[in-house]
């Protein structure tokens, strides 16, 4: 026989107080209410950080037209990368998706940014780049395919105007000589020569831009102090800058996308729409790099991202400058060819070696 024991009750003690539960469902809910609202401040704290990413890649050759000449179509792709990092600092949450990407690089927002620029500053600098990119690359590609490329200057800019001149409180400083009596100036030596052949006391005009706007003033030539019966006008001048003189009307329209880094690839896809031998041959190609006036290849940022870019795109090579060669190929892996170029000839003589497909 087997005995059931039934268990054994303590009376409770009535000493003892009775506890109340203070945690109740209620209370929970509310502590994860305000820990989610935390997170979500925190999270949205902005930090001095920017993140680079890859951006958009473009097809060269349907940005650029020409005219006046016969162009040709091309079996394959050219394209020159970006990258995109907005101006606007990062928050906590941002920074650590980026962080969690390798695609990305977080940089300091001060090394990107100088102290007082804008972002409107930092965009139109970016868009003046591009603009004077587009101009070296039409006169590389047409001076590599034999058309005789000019220079002309913008003229003579002022820097300096003397008290006591003619010039003073007439001229200033930035302002741009651009004619005198009617004959163009575009380099100082021209304005120079201009006023050496004038007497002491003769009346010029002078054209000058000043914001855009031209306008005529009339001087009278003083005396040099050192020079004595030297006839001057009383500023001191630099050349304005420069621009080609194209023999064949090249258009580029890059839209919104700034800086120099596209240089090599749109000289490519100049030379590309004018030769009737393709050089891409039917291969799907990208590429990063400056391009100087000389034909030479320049180092660009975030070369990483352009190269994740080429690779999202289907690209069989990356053209990249020599300097730029070590990290596009830790970002390549096996997806892509990467090619070390110091010239535009060296990208051509590469181009050309290309089997056709």
């Amino acid at each position: 026989m087997t005995d059931v024991l039934t268990p054994l009750e303590y009376p409770s003690d009535p000493a003892s107080p009775t506890r109340r539960r203070w945690v109740t469902p209620g209370t929970v809910a509310v502590g994860l209410l305000l820990l989610g609202f935390a997170l979500i401040v925190v999270a949205g704290v902005r930090v001095p950080y920017l993140a680079t990413s890859p951006g958009p890649v473009t097809e060269v050759h349907g940005i650029v037209s020409i005219d006046g000449v016969e162009s040709f179509e091309s079996d394959g792709e050219l394209y020159f990368l970006t990258i995109s990092r907005p101006t606007k600092s990062l928050t906590l949450l941002e920074l650590f998706e980026a962080w969690r990407d390798p695609a990305v690089d977080i940089v300091d927002r001060d090394l990107i940014i100088a102290p007082g620029q804008t972002s409107d500053q930092r965009r139109l600098q970016n868009l003046e780049l591009m603009m004077s990119s587009q101009q070296i690359a039409a006169a590389v590609a047409l001076d590599r395919l034999g058309y005789e490329v000019g220079v002309v200057g913008t003229g003579a800019l002022v820097a300096e105007v003397l008290e006591d001149s003619a010039g003073f409180g007439v001229i200033e400083v930035n302002d741009i000589v651009v004619a005198i009596d009617g004959e163009k100036v575009e380099f100082v030596d021209e304005l120079i020569n201009a006023v050496r052949s004038q007497q002491v006391g003769d009346t010029v005009a002078l054209t000058l831009s000043r914001d855009d706007e031209l306008f005529d003033v009339n001087i009278v030539l003083g005396e040099s102090e050192t020079d004595p019966g030297l006839p001057i006008i009383g500023i001191s001048v630099a050349n304005a800058g420069s621009a080609f003189d194209l023999p064949v009307d090249v258009n580029i329209d890059a839209g919104v996308v700034g800086g120099s880094s596209a240089g090599m690839m749109l000289t490519l896809a100049v030379y590309d729409l004018l030769t009737e031998v393709d050089i891409t041959k039917g291969h799907r190609i990208a590429g990063t790099g400056t391009m100087a006036p000389d034909g030479s290849v320049g180092r660009i940022g975030g070369i990483k991202q352009k190269t994740y870019g080429a690779i999202g795109v289907g690209a069989e090579y990356i053209l990249v400058p020599d300097g730029d060669y070590e990290g596009a190929l830790a970002a390549a892996g096996d997806d892509i060819e990467v090619v070390a170029v110091s010239t535009i000839d060296e990208a051509l003589e590469f181009l050309e070696s290309l089997p056709a497909t």
